[in-house]
């Protein structure tokens, strides 16, 4: 197996069209002495797109991926566009987070030889409000199914109700993201520019200050799927519906629409 050309044609396309990704999940706070409290729901969808670095586009070759994101935070009672957020253990009510952008980001993958092993790298991260540590890619087949996993470990800020804050703020901490997508071994097989992928991830970060858990330790997490879908396919419909009223501007007609500058 060719891990990198697997990598790109399960996470965008060989192709020069940009692929998106549905992220569907649930924050949660988890206290000791408490059962793990859902603090909202996220529907965020991120576009890719794989820019060879090589003229040539060797299957092999590196290539630049540029991203962006935007999403809608959704209030766990009523399922609406989440406004204020009142946390069970104080009882205060403070102003959470609704929506969020951030990009355009990116990275580079590149073929990493190191023993013979042809695997898979990331560089060059760059990304609005984080600050990259660590990165490291695995791909593997195991009965007939293809699965990649990206284990990133930065510092960032998490969003808050006006936007994502600044580094320079001094709200980022440090993070890790789980992304780990699969595809069927047999798509990857045939010549398909770009092959059906779907997947699970996790990402924990430092309590943002809206939680309002002050010093309180606990673990702040989101846990969800993640779902490769064509530009113009609501998979979410109501999501898709509230993204496109929020942010009309990266919407063309009933296609999203990539903005990488």
């Amino acid at each position: 197996m060719n891990a990198i050309d697997a990598y790109r044609r399960t996470l965008t396309s060989r192709g020069a069209e940009p692929t998106a990704w549905w992220y569907l999940g649930t924050t949660t706070f988890a206290a000791e002495g408490h059962p793990e409290i859902i603090v909202n729901h996220v529907e965020t969808v991120m576009l890719y797109r794989a820019e060879p670095l090589d003229a040539g586009d060797p299957a092999d070759g590196a290539f630049r991926v540029p991203w962006w994101e935007i999403g809608v935070f959704r209030d766990a009672i009523t399922g609406e566009v989440a406004g204020d957020w009142t946390n069970p253990l104080t009882g205060e009510t403070l102003a959470g987070a609704r929506t969020f952008e951030e990009g355009p980001s990116g990275y580079t993958i590149r073929p990493d030889g190191a023993g013979g092993n042809g695997g898979v790298i990331l560089t060059d991260a760059i990304q609005a409000f984080a600050a990259l540590d660590k990165a490291t890619i695995t791909v593997a087949e195991t009965d007939g199914r293809v699965c990649v996993t990206q284990i990133e470990e930065k510092v960032r800020s998490f969003p808050a109700r006006e936007g994502i804050p600044d580094l320079d703020q001094g709200q980022g901490t440090r993070s890790r993201t789980v992304l780990q997508w699969f595809a069927d071994a047999a798509d990857l097989a045939g010549d398909a520019p770009s092959v059906p992928s779907t997947g699970v991830y996790s990402f924990t970060i430092g309590a943002p200050p809206w939680l309002g858990m002050g010093e309180r330790p606990g673990i702040f997490s989101v846990k969800g799927l993640m779902h490769k879908a064509p530009l113009d396919t609501p998979l979410n419909p109501r999501g898709w519906a509230d993204l496109k009223r929020l942010f009309p501007r990266y919407f063309d007609g009933d296609t999203i629409l990539p903005r990488w500058t």
